[in-house]
């Protein structure tokens, strides 16, 4: 693409094949929790939606670890969190993905599960970085109601490093949700031409082109 030439006009490559396709999401998805950055950070963040006795609810989330093989992808959150206790009643979730750049739409259809005091949580846990964890010091249940703004964490966490102790008080309240893909759909939009395609892994696996 020339300096002047607009985005529009370029011309949208469709893949070989469901097999190349399917494999290249998994890569994309693997780099965004690797790398963070560039054209592999469009599926850095995602919509959890769950379903409530109210309805359907929904919030964003940073997607922090992808197993490719095992077709399996974990975020994290509060333990307290009102989307803890609508996974806990309704497990099966829909992931959505919005990546501006390649416009590219991702939904995951999962089954998930709660780790809070297990290897699995402890392992998330040691890989998160000081500003991440005071995020789960919060004396407050998230949603509560609060007289003033609230950053998050207590005014004695503010620009000092954590100790041993304190860091036990945070990590009381941190979870990491599991996600087991059951299916992803993939769609693609352009001007000049659209792409997609659905892959089914349980109860059967099975893929298909879809029409836009």
């Amino acid at each position: 693409m020339t300096a002047n030439q607009p985005e529009s006009t370029l011309q949208i490559t469709f893949p070989d094949s469901l097999t190349d396709l399917e494999r290249a999401i998994w890569h994309q998805l693997i780099s965004t929790t690797e790398h963070g950055q560039g054209i592999d950070a469009g599926f850095k963040t995602m919509t959890v939606a769950t379903c409530t006795n109210r309805g359907a609810d929904a919030r964003m989330v940073i997607l922090r670890a992808v197993d490719g093989i095992r077709k399996y992808v974990w975020f994290h959150t509060d333990a307290r969190s009102e989307k803890v206790i609508q996974l806990e009643a309704f497990p099966t979730t829909t992931l959505l993905f919005w990546d501006s750049k390649q416009q590219i739409q991702l939904r995951l259809t999962a089954e998930t599960r709660l780790h809070t005091d297990d290897y699995i949580a402890d392992e998330h846990w040691e890989k998160l970085a000081d500003g991440s964890r005071k995020l789960y010091f919060s004396e407050y249940v998230p949603g509560s109601e609060l007289p003033t703004p609230y950053p998050g964490f207590p005014d004695y966490l503010n620009g000092k490093d954590l100790t041993d102790e304190a860091e036990k008080a945070g990590r009381s309240n941190f979870a990491v949700i599991e996600c087991r893909v059951l299916a992803m759909e993939y769609l693609r939009v352009s001007r000049e031409g659209q792409v997609r395609a659905r892959f089914q892994y349980e109860p059967e696996s099975r893929m298909a082109w879809l029409a836009p």
